[in-house]
């Protein structure tokens, strides 16, 4: 036996003498080779782990919307906080590939509302508007307004600047001048 505890063998005899050998603690000695394999192997899935945990945070791994955007039905949604006309509001959406948030049915309203009511003090534009005072209302594809899921309420004083484009705020929907400014409510389908 040498000094790490192997048996050494000699062929040239005939009368073999087998001792097993045993580590100190009674089980047989594991081989540093393969340790070094194991230690590899757990580094290596450490570090999968940490970069998937980055580039989720990072939002790579974020889903079908982009980072910032949030997933509701079929439609990805952007609540912008910088300021800006309705216009400028329609132009920074179309500018990202989207349009102005326009709502289809009591569900999609129900989520809009959920989300906005944690900024109650804040108003957002949504891509309802008219061509003239008192005029019918239309999305921004050009469909018209049902007032199925809500009422576009008047704010409009008498003998006033006209009030033809829509903001939510809070959980109500109010007619504005379109110059106003106000933060946006994006949408894109998936």
């Amino acid at each position: 036996m040498d000094e790490d505890g192997y048996t050494q063998l000699d062929f040239g005899t005939r009368n073999i003498h087998k001792r097993p050998v045993k580590s100190e603690k009674g089980s047989p000695a594991p081989s540093s080779r393969w340790r070094s394999i194991a230690v590899a192997l757990g580094i290596l899935c450490l570090l999968t782990v940490v970069v998937a945990a980055v580039l989720g945070a990072l939002g790579v791994f974020s889903g079908p919307c982009l980072p910032n955007w949030i997933m509701h039905a079929k439609s990805c949604y952007l609540f912008s906080f910088s300021e800006n006309s309705w216009y400028g509001s329609r132009r920074h959406c179309s500018q990202l590939g989207a349009h102005l948030l326009k709502i289809d049915n009591a569900k999609e309203f129900e989520f809009i509302e959920s989300q906005t009511s944690s900024h109650r003090v804040n108003s957002f534009w949504i891509g309802l508007s008219r061509n003239q005072s008192e005029g019918p209302w239309f999305w921004e594809d050009g469909s018209a307004f049902t007032p199925n899921s809500f009422q576009v309420r008047n704010t409009a004083p008498q003998e006033s600047l006209p009030h033809n484009c829509v903001w939510i705020h809070g959980s109500e929907v109010y007619n504005q001048m379109c110059i106003a400014s106000s933060f946006t409510i994006c949408e894109k389908e998936l």
